[in-house]
């Protein structure tokens, strides 16, 4: 009896060390290969709505060097790096042959800029996703992803309030010192610390997740749940994958510091990968967030220093 408590030790020692290295070396970011221009600017939020939310998507426009249209990319912190559909640049180098060259060459870099702010790209990751270019002026063009790698050259104001992004060099000023709390940046993703219903955890903000307010598991889902509400169900993409989403009222609470915010429904999906799902309650985290929990609020998010406020 011993000796096989003791083998069964060891076989679960054995699979958490191969279970660690492998979630690590799975969640562990490229280098960045971003080069981001000293300039701040501030840039108009676009908000994409569907028939289950006037946020879906929050996108911010863009230019490539040497095009006069205005593209856009979805700014998404749930991706650890910037990308690009392949059908939208093969669209674009259609009409605009010289392109062609700043994708293939690391010597050319590709370059693109956000208001004043310049950012080029030696290397661009690119995937098979999204649609070719409608030329009509009056289109929505979404050519590709702003991943959390911006956070690691700038501090970003979203002033959910004025629907603007910020892009800064340093964290404001004029915040209050106790209205600063520290947070997690840790391969590339951002792990806000806070309280749920008076609970300490940690909640990951994705961006990418504008529909939102906190997506969990089950369990919590049914903890948070308003008395006697009816959830409400749909099926959501992501990344070409089908999700089945559950809605329902909360009255829960989530307190950032001393910023408190009601929230008005909590989110479970079905659908979503072993691996995610491993990942979520391995590394203790409450939930995710999105861009719905803080409408109306401003998020700053200093990731160089780990620093972040919420007013």
């Amino acid at each position: 009896m011993r000796k096989f408590v003791f083998i069964l030790f060891a076989v679960l020692l054995i699979s958490g060390v191969i279970g660690y290295f492998y979630f690590d070396k799975k969640f562990t970011p490229p280098e960045n290969q971003l080069k981001v221009s000293n300039h701040q600017d501030d840039l108009a939020i676009k908000w994409i709505s569907n028939q289950d939310s006037e946020y879906a998507a929050l996108l911010l426009p863009v230019k490539l060097d040497g095009i006069t249209n205005t593209f856009y990319l979805q700014f998404d912190l749930g991706a650890h790096s910037t990308l690009f559909h392949e059908k939208a640049l093969q669209s674009i180098i259609q009409k605009h042959p010289f392109l062609n060259s700043r994708i293939e060459n690391e010597n050319d870099p590709f370059q693109f800029k956000l208001g004043d702010i310049s950012v080029s790209i030696p290397v661009i990751q690119r995937i098979n996703y999204g649609n070719s270019i409608n030329w009509e002026p009056s289109a929505t063009n979404i050519i590709g992803t702003l991943g959390s790698d911006i956070l690691e050259h700038k501090v970003v104001v979203f002033d959910f309030k004025q629907h603007i992004i910020r892009f800064c060099n340093a964290f404001p000023k004029e915040i209050k010192e106790n209205a600063i709390q520290d947070f997690e940046f840790k391969k590339r993703k951002v792990l806000l610390n806070g309280k749920v219903n008076d609970e300490y955890t940690q909640l990951y903000y994705d961006s990418g997740s504008s529909a939102f307010e906190l997506i969990t598991n089950k369990n919590q889902w049914e903890n948070l749940a308003l008395s006697g509400t009816v959830e409400q169900t749909y099926q959501a993409n992501s990344w070409g994958k089908t999700l089945k989403v559950h809605n329902i009222a909360s009255n829960g609470v989530i307190k950032f510091g001393e910023e408190e915010i009601t929230l008005d429904t909590v989110t479970y999906i079905e659908g979503t990968s072993i691996v995610q799902n491993l990942l979520m309650y391995f590394s203790g985290m409450g939930g995710m967030i999105g861009n719905k929990l803080f409408m109306d609020k401003i998020l700053i998010l200093d990731a160089r220093n780990q620093k972040f406020a919420v007013f």
